[in-house]
């Protein structure tokens, strides 16, 4: 806040010292210029706030590089909630695929990032092997037979 008071008092002093400049200064076309940059020079005064709360000016160091690091986080949050998302989405999809076809699985699918997409890697079914559904998903998921894990145990 102490550069809210330093602002407060530098606008102050700006228009008293304004104010007796013109005072002093002669009636007519001279007062007017007087008045005129006066008055600019206050406007300069009171648009210093911005720059005042800037935070480093504000006494934050390292405030940017804080709120980019915190960005980069919230980025990589974000992308782990958008993957975790779209995985059990395409589990849900497999499973219901799989009812279709007549199996009953439980699937757990691994994705891989290429660029910004996410793609599925690999797939985990737990449940008795289902020669339609492994072929759907070769076909369908481009996920072939040597990517797929069937654990029937369980």
């Amino acid at each position: 806040m102490g550069f809210l008071r330093q602002w407060l008092l530098g606008v102050i002093a700006c228009a008293l010292l304004v104010s007796m400049i013109e005072q002093l200064c002669p009636e007519g076309s001279v007062r007017r210029a007087a008045r005129f940059t006066g008055a600019l020079l206050l406007l300069l005064a009171m648009l210093r706030l911005p720059t005042a709360l800037q935070p480093e000016a504000a006494g934050v160091p390292g405030y940017r590089e804080a709120v980019a690091r915190l960005e980069l986080e919230l980025d990589a949050a974000r992308k782990n909630a958008m993957a975790d998302g779209i995985a059990r989405s395409l589990d849900a999809y497999i499973e219901d695929k799989a009812a279709s076809l007549g199996a009953d699985v439980r699937a757990e699918v691994r994705l891989r990032g290429e660029g910004e997409a996410l793609l599925p890697e690999a797939v985990t079914l737990h449940g008795a092997y289902s020669a339609a559904l492994s072929d759907y998903l070769a076909d369908e998921l481009n996920l072939p037979k040597e990517r797929q894990t069937w654990i029937e145990n369980d």
